[in-house]
Order: structure tokens, then C-alpha cells, then sequence
């Protein structure tokens, strides 16, 4: 049983819910399951999250906000070889803590455009589209794509295990090389 704080049972949700995620996957994570781990009673996570999408909609939103922040310190260096190699190599990061939440994040369509997760997200690919040098707003450019997919393709490799964890640093580099001149470009 994991203790929690009176008053900050909403974060202890959370924690515990990441925990639940990389130990038992999607199909282990419920609110009574979480409000036995924690102690309290199986109605008490309803009043922070009104059902379990509500609990992976802040799981999801806390998870773009991190990713965001990622961006954020890569984005410090002038080089762009340097705030490249720093953005995919959090991103990685993030990805080998977060294995299990990764799927969630980026193949769960949220059902609110205005959900917090949504929200996330859409300030997670803003600030993506900017560390490209790409401030425009409307559809955005093929090379964003190609960022996310490389990335995220990456991500998905290491965490399920097909991309051996010696070799992630390696295909980073490589990514960083390829990509490179089409961003200077």
C-alpha cells in the first residue's frame, strides 16, 4: 500500500496510476484497484477524476506537459545540432521511463478537444513546430512530420525492446545526421 498526504490524494493518483501502468499495463490500471493501493475508499479517486478516461486524461496531459518542458531546455542551445541531439534525446529518455504511457499518449484519441490531454498535446506539437524554426500557424510542414515520426519511431523501437538499449544512443546520432540538413536546409 502506497501511502499518500491528506489533501494531495489527486497527485497520489497519478503516481500510483504510472506505477500500475508499467507494472501491470492499460488492462490493470482501475479506480477501485488504485483507491485499495492507496488506502482509501473505492469512491474517493471519483472526486478527483470522474472515471478512469478522466484519470488517463490527466496521466496524458501530465506526460505532453514533460515532454513540453523537454523541448523547453533544448531549445537554450543556439546550435541546432545541439537543441536536436538534446530534444531526441529527452524524448528518449522520457520514452524509456514512460514506456507504457508513451502508447497512451500518442495513439489515444482524446474524446474532448478541450481536455486537458488535448490541450497538452497541441502545446507539446506547437513547440515542436517552433524548435523547427516553423512559427506559422495552419497545417504544418512535412518536416514536423518527419521529426515526430523519426522520434517517435525511435521511442517505439527502444521501449518495446526491437532497438537493444546499447544501440539507442547510435541511432540517435544517426537520426541527428540525416535530419540535420534538411533542418539547416
Amino acid at each position: 500500500m502506497t501511502a499518500y498526504h491528506h489533501g494531495s490524494l489527486r497527485g497520489a493518483l497519478l503516481d500510483e496510476a504510472r506505477r500500475v501502468l508499467a507494472r501491470d499495463g492499460l488492462d490493470g490500471l482501475t479506480m477501485r484497484g488504485l483507491a485499495k493501493s492507496l488506502g482509501v475508499s473505492h469512491g474517493a479517486p471519483r472526486r478527483h477524476f470522474v472515471d478512469r478516461d478522466a484519470l488517463l486524461d490527466a496521466l496524458v496531459a501530465a506526460g505532453f506537459a514533460e515532454l513540453t518542458a523537454i523541448i523547453e531546455r533544448s531549445a537554450v542551445h543556439e546550435d541546432s545540432r545541439a537543441r536536436l541531439v538534446a530534444y531526441i534525446s529527452g524524448h528518449m529518455e522520457f520514452a524509456k521511463d514512460n514506456a507504457a504511457l508513451m502508447p497512451i499518449m500518442f495513439t489515444t484519441e482524446p474524446r474532448d478537444p478541450m481536455s486537458p490531454a488535448c490541450q497538452a498535446a497541441g502545446g507539446f506539437f506547437r513547440r515542436g513546430r517552433e524548435l523547427l524554426g516553423d512559427n506559422e500557424s495552419g497545417p504544418p510542414p512535412a518536416l514536423v512530420y518527419l521529426l515526430a515520426a523519426t522520434t517517435e519511431g525511435i521511442a517505439s523501437l527502444a521501449t518495446s525492446g526491437r532497438l537493444p538499449s546499447d544501440r539507442v544512443h547510435d541511432v540517435v546520432d544517426l537520426a541527428v545526421e540525416v535530419l540535420l540538413p534538411v533542418i539547416d536546409g
